[in-house]
């Protein structure tokens, strides 16, 4: 298989990639929940202003941009899940936790699951991420209609009951647990006191936005070719453009088949190993894997990057 002879070709080169130490990873969590408590007191803000067609858009993007940030904190807690973000196996666990507590999630749940997802892609018996959202039929050919139906999905709500788990066990040690617990009450005595803001920057960020972006993001990781025997062919880079990358694709995350392929290759080098495997015909061949101009050009032109 192509994805066993990559793997076997690149594995010692991509080994032992270095991690962010404690303090810097701590300032990366810190960041995204500075990002998020910003803008809901740049909506607040906006609520204050005369109501005017410039600020519903500006609401709307504060909104959007919300949800994206509550998603690069569910990708701390991926790599975490992967002992990937920072150097410690430990540190990644807790740092995992505390994201996950964020997002009302559980780390220890979400890291069972997730690692048989590596394991068994595309297996219903045993990838239990997949599993989950089955009846959403993400190994079903693409066509346009089935492009259409995942499109329109989460402006009915269908993607809510296998995204919207908020999960309040105590699996990840009652210190958790009761973080969650502060959280949720935090935002129900916020509801009372600044009930617009907090609903719109906030909840609806959280439960629609956030949601829909995890919807889409396994879409266009997985959709229509999970099924594939080859690991190679069973997920997609999105090679958009970095301003793209930031907001919908925070940590990296575009280059998924990369971390198929390499689960071991902390986020901040999945695009340099990208490059690396650019030059290789097998990779560069795959449409999954680079953009139609970079086939084109040819995998053996020198300096080559992806296409932005």
């Amino acid at each position: 298989m192509s994805a066993k002879l990559l793997r076997q070709k690149y594995m010692r080169k991509f080994a032992r990639m270095d991690k962010y130490p404690m303090r810097v990873a701590v300032l990366i969590v810190l960041a995204y929940v500075a990002q998020i408590l910003g803008a809901v007191g740049a909506g607040a803000y906006l609520l204050a202003l005369d109501y005017s067609w410039v600020t519903s858009i500006l609401a709307f993007a504060l909104m959007v941009f919300i949800g994206t940030r509550f998603r690069g904190l569910n990708n701390i807690i991926h790599e975490c899940s992967h002992a990937t973000f920072t150097i410690d196996r430990s540190q990644n666990t807790l740092i995992g936790k505390i994201c996950a507590a964020l997002v009302f999630s559980s780390f220890s749940d979400y890291r069972d699951e997730h690692l048989t997802h590596h394991a068994h892609l595309g297996d219903y018996d045993h990838d239990q991420d997949l599993q989950g959202i089955q009846d959403l039929k993400l190994h079903e050919a693409l066509s346009w209609r089935v492009i259409l139906r995942h499109l329109v999905t989460p402006f009915i709500g269908g993607h809510l009951p296998y995204y919207l788990n908020v999960n309040f066990s105590a699996r990840d040690g009652r210190l958790s647990l009761l973080l969650k617990r502060l959280l949720l009450t935090a935002i129900a005595v916020s509801v009372l006191l600044f009930p617009a803001t907090t609903l719109l920057f906030v909840v609806v960020p959280f439960t629609l936005f956030y949601s829909t972006l995890n919807y889409w993001a396994d879409c266009l990781d997985h959709a229509g070719i999970v099924s594939s025997d080859d690991g190679l062919d069973a997920s997609r880079n999105i090679l958009a453009p970095h301003p793209i990358r930031y907001l919908f694709f925070p940590r990296n995350d575009c280059f998924h088949l990369v971390h198929h392929l390499f689960p071991h290759v902390p986020a901040r080098h999945l695009e340099t190993s990208h490059r690396v495997l650019e030059m290789d015909e097998i990779y560069s061949a795959r449409p999954n894997a680079v953009h139609a101009k970079r086939r084109r050009a040819g995998w053996t032109a020198p300096g080559s990057v992806a296409a932005e």
